[in-house]
């Protein structure tokens, strides 16, 4: 359990009151015991010696110690236990999730459950399991948070509801993302003033509202620019290497192929720079290639790539703080909110100027015929 702070303005014993705000550990020092001691004491457990329990008392006087709402809404015999719900189709996004959501439910003094859940079939088992162990608050990874059956399940069973990633607004849950749209057009609208003008996009999984959002907002960008975007330069994907790589293929195969493709994941930017290398093409003098989180992936390909950031460190601990205020404040007909976090456009070596701009023809299929402009 995490507990918070004191009064503000009660002021502190002289020469005791540190220069910021008292936390368990604080009290767990000046007692000379452990924070789960500390925690022990506070939440009014048995197996605590009287003395011991008698100079954490002393410490919590003597720093002016009181938990947080939070802390106190969680104060029980065991760690509130929060689960992260997922179906992330590539593993490096998982892993970086639960590295940093472990990070927080240590601070927090948690329990965090991992759970996928492969198909809309699996929801009432998993969320039978989530109630057999006790949980009491859900994070749901993208696109959890549109499964309504899942979502319907969890709000039956009295469970706090964050959902991370874009949703679609029928959703109808608390959520923290980033503006998808805004960023598919700032990365558009770099590629745009790099000179590019017939560009390529890779969509993601139409069941992902994140993937419907990029696409939306990487037409506004070319519309707001005067220019339109061709069917067949837009091209299914299912965030994973191989569909990027597939979808690339396709691309590079058009009669007047793309000069720079953006791809909705960084994953698939990979696959597409991949596809790419196999044909001879250098990224970027001949093709630009862009992708979409700036994962771990995006640094150990070749070119780097440029990419949109998703703060991923920031995202997951406003989540599980947000997921705890859900717990302390738990009323059914409390609306959901709806956090937007700052995006950031990261250029790298993977995107260039066109081939034309640096005096070279264009690359061209192996297919041949006449070529118009747009």
């Amino acid at each position: 359990m995490h507990f918070g702070t004191a009064d503000h303005d009660a002021p502190g014993p002289v020469g005791r009151r540190p220069e910021k705000q008292p936390t368990i550990r604080d009290v767990a020092r000046l007692a000379g015991v452990s924070h789960m001691t500390v925690s022990r004491v506070i939440n009014g457990e048995n197996g605590v010696r009287p003395q011991t329990r008698e100079r954490v008392e002393h410490a919590v006087r003597e720093l002016r110690f009181a938990p947080s709402p939070v802390a106190r809404a969680l104060s029980s015999a065991e760690p509130a236990r929060i689960a992260l719900l997922h179906r992330f189709p590539n593993p490096g996004s998982l892993g970086e999730y639960i590295v940093r959501l472990l990070q927080a439910s240590t601070r927090a003094h948690a329990s965090l459950i991992v759970h996928e859940v492969l198909e809309p079939e699996d929801d009432r088992q998993a969320v039978e399991d989530l109630i057999g162990r006790g949980v009491r608050g859900v994070i749901l990874a993208p696109p959890l948070g549109d499964d309504r059956m899942l979502v319907g399940l969890l709000r039956a069973a009295g469970m706090a509801i964050v959902a991370t990633g874009a949703t679609h607004e029928w959703s109808n849950v608390s959520t923290i993302g980033i503006d998808e749209r805004g960023a598919a057009r700032t990365m558009t609208e770099h590629l745009l003033a790099l000179g590019h003008r017939r560009i390529a996009f890779i969509k993601g999984r139409e069941t992902h509202a994140s993937s419907a959002f990029r696409l939306e907002g990487f037409l506004q960008a070319l519309a707001a620019a005067g220019r339109t975007c061709h069917d067949e330069l837009i091209e299914k994907g299912l965030f994973t290497y191989q569909s990027g790589i597939a979808a690339t293929e396709r691309l590079l195969a058009l009669g007047r192929p793309p000069t720079a493709i953006f791809a909705s994941n960084d994953d698939m930017a990979a696959g597409a720079i991949a596809a790419a290398h196999r044909r001879g093409i250098d990224v970027p003098r001949d093709l630009s290639v862009c992708g979409f989180d700036d994962s771990p992936l995006a640094t150990t390909i070749w070119p780097e790539l440029t990419t949109i950031r998703q703060p991923t460190a920031e995202l997951t601990e406003r989540a599980f703080a947000m997921i705890l205020e859900e717990i302390s404040n738990r009323s059914g007909d409390a609306a959901p909110r709806s956090t937007q976090l700052d995006h950031l456009l990261v250029a790298r070596a993977s995107a260039g100027p066109p081939p034309e701009a640096q005096g070279k023809p264009a690359a061209r299929s192996a297919n041949t015929g006449p070529h118009h402009d747009d």
